[in-house]
């Protein structure tokens, strides 16, 4: 296993991440970014993370290859995101602590598929360390390889552990304002249609647009739709509102 890199290499490597983290971001190709920096300065053969990828409890992974990627999802039928992958990340992840594992072949009995698979890949040893966010543990960060990483190694990996779970909650805090502004915007687009439907209706009925208002909502109650459908139906002329008695109540 080479020697970690130190000096000016690190200190590019994470002027990069952060470039990359205020610039638009794409958690993908982020996390893979943190995983590759992982084999080039910690001196690990592979890296990969595995992450809770939204509330439903979905894990999704990141990977510098496709031997860290398969071991990392796990074995076939675990990679719906179903059900946890076999493998040490979960471990790492709900306990919250650096797991270090310095023969696999004596895993079989705890993780069968994935100690095989990382054996036959080529990998002796894996150190997981847990990735952590505004919200908590959210993953593990996993290097692979064919010795475990020194001090000096385990250091730059809790460091770039850091950089993956800051990525993660720039990632999800940009996911809630999307849906916000998203919903802001239905909103709106809403209310305009509405507003329209009241002038229309205001004018052909010779009333306040505040009377047509409770006459379009009680007439989405009794059919049992949405008010803006109504009114997008009124302004089509493809929904037949009858004129409300005079002296009936609003």
């Amino acid at each position: 296993m080479p020697a970690p890199a130190a000096g000016p290499d690190v200190a590019a490597a994470f002027a990069e991440l952060a470039e990359t983290l205020a610039s638009d971001l794409d958690i993908d190709t982020y996390l893979i970014a943190v995983c590759r920096h992982c084999v080039r300065l910690v001196g690990s053969e592979s890296a990969a993370i595995l992450y809770a990828a939204g509330d439903d409890g979905s894990v999704s992974a990141a990977a510098s290859d496709e031997r860290g990627l398969m071991l990392a999802l796990g074995a076939p039928g675990t990679r719906d995101g179903a059900r946890p992958p076999d493998g040490p990340w979960i471990d790492c992840k709900e306990t919250g602590q650096l797991i270090t594992i310095a023969d696999l072949a004596a895993k079989y009995d705890r993780w069968p598929w994935f100690a095989k698979s990382a054996v036959q890949a080529g990998f002796t040893t894996i150190t997981l360390v847990p990735v952590s966010s505004p919200d908590g543990i959210v993953g593990a960060l996993a290097l692979l390889g064919g010795r475990p990483p020194d001090v000096a190694g385990i250091l730059l990996a809790l460091s770039l552990a850091d950089a993956a779970g800051a990525g993660l909650a720039v990632s999800r805090e940009h996911r809630r304002q999307e849906v916000a502004i998203t919903q802001l915007q239905s909103a709106l687009t809403s209310r305009i249609v509405i507003e329209q439907a009241k002038g229309i209706l205001a004018e052909r009925w010779k009333i306040a647009p505040d009377e047509t208002f409770c006459h379009l909502r009680r007439h989405a109650r009794s059919t049992q739709r949405g008010l803006p459908d109504v009114a997008r139906a009124v302004i089509a002329g493809t929904c037949d509102l009858t004129r409300p008695d005079p002296v009936a109540p609003a």
